[in-house]
């Protein structure tokens, strides 16, 4: 499946004994480059399976490449937000975060030119907007490891944000990942009609 090969350096830290907050601890990830695969069709998910970032993933002195699509990275917003379960109480950032990451997650700032805006609005895949994505998606992962690495204590959903950003960056078991998931949000919206419809 697109978007799911991994091409690994040395050896792939599966620290079994570790939390997630740990293993992100001397994490750092830098976007090495994306490719636009020749088989764009008019389907905008084939699209963005056809976009490949390739992720350079460092801890200590091991480092292991990554392929991502962009698909990918829409299904990790996806599961962010699930891992936020908004509306909780929350007496950290929560909120801020789950709306921060709704509203920006695919929305660079840095648009470069008129055409490139336009393309990115009408969701066209370019040489020019892929590397506006590549900044952007690099920008957020930096974020990310930053914001997890002090506030992961303040509130437990940011230990579940820990483990959605671990199994993304492939730093955990790939027999775990099933356990590890949680429920997208169109899992939970299903949940919330057979529950409703039940009462």
């Amino acid at each position: 499946m697109a978007g799911l090969t991994s091409l690994h350096h040395g050896h792939l830290p599966l620290w079994h004994n570790r939390s997630a907050p740990e293993k992100l601890e001397t994490t750092r990830v830098e976007i090495v480059r994306c490719a636009l695969r020749s088989d764009m069709t008019c389907s905008r998910r084939a699209n963005e399976d056809a976009v490949i970032f390739q992720l350079r993933v460092f801890h200590g002195t091991t480092s292991h490449d990554v392929e991502k699509s962009f698909h990918a990275f829409m299904q990790l917003k996806d599961d962010l937000l699930a891992a936020l379960e908004p509306g909780h109480m929350c007496p950290a950032m929560c909120p801020w975060l789950w709306e921060d990451l709704r509203n920006n997650f695919d929305r660079p700032k840095k648009h470069g030119n008129v055409r490139a805006w336009l393309q990115i609005r009408l969701h066209r895949h370019t040489a020019a907007t892929n590397q506006i994505f590549l900044e952007h998606f690099q920008e957020l992962l930096d974020s990310l490891l930053h914001l997890l690495r002090k506030e992961h204590t303040k509130c437990d959903k940011f230990s579940a944000l820990c483990i959605v950003l671990a199994r993304f960056l492939h730093l955990v078991d790939p027999n775990a990942v099933d356990e590890a998931r949680p429920a997208s949000l169109s899992d939970r919206h299903e949940r919330n009609l057979v529950s409703r419809a039940s009462i």
